[in-house]
């Protein structure tokens, strides 16, 4: 009989013999990395484990994004104001005369109440379970008398170690109700709320304002504001039923603007007058009504969740944004939480947030910077990946945020000089090193959002305010955003970059060379009999770098193409009236007729020769009129009315191309942001 290893003898072999050797070549393919070659025949470094490796490069490039943002985030103040509505807290004196009416003495009995049933429910269930429960330790402890004597030795231990644990869970309870519950301590009475004594009161201060049934109505408020949030509170007593909380909610939140507004014999919504008031003894008398109203309000809109309730919550505070506005604490409270609901996501929310912020920034002057500091923040982190699903979102925040800066340009241009010297800052530095972190602080939506952001600022005010020392910068930094990441794989950047031209160029009358961005990377491959049968759509909006593997897929480049004719259209249109019109378009259709000659894709050359056709046809036109001209090129006023008549009427050849252009590409889907 073979004699058997000893432990060092088996410990060679499992490591170096043709068993071991097999093991180890298979374990390390999984971890370590190896080289292949590209179709180009150049080495590129490879994990065996592709889904490792992704994650490694998602957390870098998610680490790289935090750092980008903090340096793009303006710094926010958290010093907050003295609080002044820190009176409101608890209940209103009631008055004692006041009459709470049954629904049994009508016979309208509520048959059910749902957060009863659903506790009853629960209850029971766990009553069932704790009785099985109680049965089978029962036959266990009848069929082990080992196991019973067990548990009759270890009882006296359990029993104070966890009266000790209760005890100091006790402690920590009633703690937290005393912070909870501060304000129910004292409350007027502890009366349930029926749906008749709601629609009485309602009828009560509908009729007569001054009727001291308000102070119950707004109890009855404060109630509704705090319903669901503690099982045990005061609220959850009185209000037994979600039709008495709706009932509430929804009058209140309708009708006390204007039953405020009735008290203090105002209409409209002058802050001057407001402010005036604050001394006067009709705003002393009701001051602790309007500090309920609105510190309850807050509070509302910081426990619902619901976006429908809250988007009627915000339509329904908006009229009341001047009392807001007489309490600057409270204002900077009511807009961090409408900024957090900006930014949601839901489209009716983020309208009806919006329109209230702008309402109270326009009211008070003093919380402007810091609405501005925190939309600017939320703005950053809403865009830091874009997709199909929140591109729509993005775009509306990006023209709400603009509109937000526009309400005082001279106080926001001072945060966009900060910001785009940020911008431009990055890009010196990716420019120096050519280092990857760098450069992916560029490659990301986070910075071309906000490059984005400021030449929407620029373009929406740049003819009524000074913005021609801001406008340089940018415009170098779009191009070195360009210069940075050139090729193919950019081109949906680079399309992006060259709209952002168009827009600055229409708004300011400057030119800007446009095509030189867009011809400087179409370049095509074969296309293989596979790839030309795969359908892998490609939404150019929500991508800044396309992936290798379907760089010669048919599908995208048809949306080279027809996202370039878009780009270009928009560029001549703006041009096709000027006198220059022959020198812009030369350059642009010889490569043009190159670009058609060059494309494999047969029906990519109809709308190729569509738009060369047009541009010679009008390049041609411009010739012909400027022949006939009179003028120098040095007289200014000749040119700008160079083919002004022709112009305003918009029947020229190219005009109603650009406009079928641009009503092809919204139907496609295909518009940039």
């Amino acid at each position: 009989m073979a004699k058997k290893l000893g432990k060092k003898a088996r410990k060679f072999a499992h490591k170096h013999l043709q068993g071991g050797a097999k093991r180890s070549r298979k374990l390390r393919s999984q971890f370590n990395r190896r080289t292949r070659k590209d179709g180009k025949g150049r080495e590129e470094e490879v994990d065996g484990d592709e889904e490792m490796r992704r994650g490694d490069s998602t957390m870098n490039t998610n680490d790289d994004v935090a750092t980008l943002a903090n340096y793009l985030e303006f710094p926010e103040d958290e010093n907050e104001l003295d609080g002044d509505l820190s009176e409101s807290d608890g209940y209103l004196s009631e008055d004692p005369e006041c009459l709470y009416y049954s629904d049994s003495e009508d016979g309208n009995v509520l048959e059910d109440c749902i957060a009863e049933d659903d506790l009853d429910e629960q209850n029971n269930d766990m009553n069932l379970a704790i009785k099985k429960q109680k049965k089978k330790l029962k036959k266990l402890l009848d069929k082990d008398p080992e196991f019973a004597n067990f548990l009759e030795k270890w009882q006296s231990e359990l029993v104070s170690h966890g009266s000790k644990e209760d005890s100091d869970e006790e402690d920590e309870m009633d703690s937290m109700h005393d912070g909870v519950d501060s304000g129910d301590r004292n409350p007027p009475n502890d009366k349930i709320l029926t749906s008749k004594t709601i629609s009485e009161w309602c009828q009560l201060v509908s009729k007569e304002p001054k009727t001291p049934v308000l102070r119950n109505l707004l109890n009855a408020f404060r109630d509704a504001c705090r319903f669901g949030v503690n099982s045990n509170s005061l609220s959850m007593q009185r209000l037994q039923s979600t039709e008495v909380f709706y009932q509430i909610i929804s009058f209140v939140l309708a009708e006390a603007d204007n039953i405020l507004r009735a008290l203090l014999d105002i209409s409209d919504d002058d802050k001057g007058k407001i402010m005036n008031l604050r001394h006067g003894n009709k705003w002393q008398a009701i001051e602790p009504l309007i500090k309920s109203y609105l510190w309850n309000s807050l509070d509302l809109l910081s426990q619902l969740t619901d976006n429908q309730m809250l988007t009627f919550v915000v339509t329904q505070l908006r009229p009341s944004a001047v009392f807001f506005s007489a309490y600057p604490s409270t204002s900077g409270k009511l807009l961090k939480i409408l900024i957090r609901l900006w930014a949601s996501g839901d489209q009716n929310l983020s309208l009806s947030s919006f329109l209230m912020i702008r309402e109270l920034a326009s009211l008070l002057p003093d919380c402007l910077d810091l609405c501005l500091t925190k939309a600017y923040n939320a703005y950053l982190a809403s865009s830091k990946l874009v997709d199909n699903r929140n591109i729509k979102h993005i775009e509306l925040f990006m023209n709400c945020l603009v509109e937000l800066y526009s309400l005082d340009v001279h106080k926001s241009s001072e945060r966009v000089v900060t910001s785009v010297g940020q911008l431009s800052a990055i890009l010196r530095q990716a420019s120096k090193t050519k280092e990857k972190e760098d450069l992916l602080k560029i490659d990301n939506w986070q910075y071309i959002n906000c490059l984005n952001l400021w030449v929407r600022f620029i373009c929406v005010n740049y003819k009524d305010c000074d913005l021609r020392t801001l406008l340089p910068t940018v415009v170098q930094i779009i191009r070195g955003v360009a210069h940075l990441l050139p090729g193919i794989r950019y081109l949906p950047l680079r399309l992006k970059l060259a709209q952002m031209l168009n827009e600055l160029s229409n708004c300011n009358q400057m030119f800007f060379p446009v095509p030189s961005l867009i011809f400087g990377c179409l370049e095509f491959r074969e296309i293989s009999q596979k790839e030309q049968t795969q359908k892998t759509k490609i939404h150019f909006s929500s991508l800044l770098k396309v992936p290798r593997n379907l760089l010669k897929s048919r599908y995208f480049q048809e949306q080279c193409i027809l996202s370039a004719i878009d780009v270009l259209s928009a560029h001549f249109a703006q041009w096709s009236y000027h006198v220059s019109f022959p020198e812009v378009a030369t350059i642009p259709l010889i490569l043009l007729k190159r670009l058609h000659e060059q494309t494999p894709i047969e029906s990519l050359h109809r709308p190729l020769k569509r738009l060369i056709d047009q541009v010679s046809e009008n390049r041609d036109f411009v010739q012909r009129k400027r022949e006939v001209v009179s003028f120098s090129p040095n007289d200014q006023s000749a040119v700008e009315s160079f083919l002004q008549d022709e112009k305003i009427s918009g029947n020229a050849s190219f005009t109603q191309f650009y406009a079928s252009v641009s009503k092809n590409s919204q139907t496609r889907g295909r518009k940039l942001l």
